[in-house]
C-alpha cells in the first residue's frame, strides 16, 4: 500500500505590528480603539501550550478587515520569543495595504503611552506558527 504525504504550506498573509508599551493591555486597547477608530473587544484568552495571552478582536465587515490585538508576554513565556522587546501585537488580516499599515503605525506611535510601534515581517520569525489561530 502506498503512503500519501500531505504537504501543508501555511500562509502568513497578514500585517503584523509590534508595540512596546508599559501600560496594561486593556488601557492600550482602549487607546488604540480611539486612535484607529475601531472597536477591539476582549474575547477568550489565546492558549498556546502552557501559556495564555490576552486576546482582543474586531471584525470590520465594511472594509473587509479583521483586527486582532494580543499580548506577547503570557503567564509562562512569550508568544514570539525572538521579539522580547515587543509587549503587544496588532494583527490585521484582509484587505490591507502598506499605506494602511503605515497609517496605523503613525497613529499608534502618537499614543502617549506607546514607546514605539513597528512593522514585523511574519515570514522572518522562527515562531511564526504561533500566530496562526
Amino acid at each position: 500500500m502506498s503512503k500519501f504525504v500531505l504537504d501543508v504550506v501555511e500562509e502568513y498573509d497578514f500585517t503584523l505590528i509590534g508595540i512596546s508599551c508599559h501600560s496594561k493591555d486593556y488601557r492600550l486597547c482602549w487607546e488604540i480603539n480611539k486612535a484607529l477608530n475601531i472597536e477591539l473587544e476582549r474575547t477568550e484568552d489565546y492558549q498556546l501550550e502552557k501559556s495564555t495571552f490576552s486576546f482582543y478582536e474586531y471584525l470590520d465587515e465594511d472594509n473587509f478587515l479583521e483586527h486582532y490585538f494580543i499580548t506577547n508576554r503570557g503567564n509562562s513565556g512569550f508568544l514570539i520569543p525572538e521579539q522580547k522587546s515587543v509587549d503587544f501585537l496588532l494583527i490585521t488580516k484582509g484587505n490591507t495595504s502598506d499605506g494602511l499599515t503605515d497609517e496605523f503605525i503613525c497613529k499608534i506611535n502618537a499614543i502617549s503611552v506607546v514607546l514605539t510601534s513597528f512593522k514585523i515581517d511574519p515570514n522572518q520569525l522562527k515562531s511564526k506558527q504561533n500566530l496562526l489561530f
